[in-house]
């Protein structure tokens, strides 16, 4: 079964720049016939997420979205991710200033966590579990 999730963005411009420079999501723009980006997708084993423009899903759905722009994308969502490059994305998120809610160092799990929010307010868990590179 392929699971695929909708998330509205603000800027495709923007949420395309911040995804493509963490490590490990592959991150590819959709376009319709005019060459015009209408969507990006993040492909994983089982698991598809999609963004689209704020404006196009209020469009196409008014009466679900029409209040989308009134309240934080996302809210209580977490899009947690494992990876074994933690260091490197928590230097990432420093160089390009992007929000870190806190790191997290559990030594009773063994696990390190980064909490970062996306350019549209989305939380990311960014974890590292041990042998990924502790």
């Amino acid at each position: 079964m392929q699971l695929n999730m909708t998330f509205a963005a603000i800027d495709l411009d923007t949420t395309y720049d911040f995804y493509r420079q963490l490590p490990g999501l592959s991150i590819q723009r959709l376009t319709d016939s005019r060459n015009t980006v209408t969507a990006l997708l993040i492909c994983s084993d089982n698991l598809r997420l999609v963004f689209q423009s704020l404006s196009s899903l209020e469009q196409q759905h008014p009466a679900l979205f029409q209040h989308l722009s009134r309240t934080l994308l996302g809210a209580g969502v977490v899009l947690e991710l494992e990876c074994s490059e933690l260091d490197d994305i928590y230097r990432t998120a420093r160089h390009h200033n992007w929000p870190i809610l806190y790191e997290l160092d559990d030594r009773e799990h063994q696990r390190r966590e980064l909490w970062l929010q996306d350019p549209n307010g989305y939380l990311l868990a960014v974890n590292e579990e041990p042998g990924t590179g502790l």
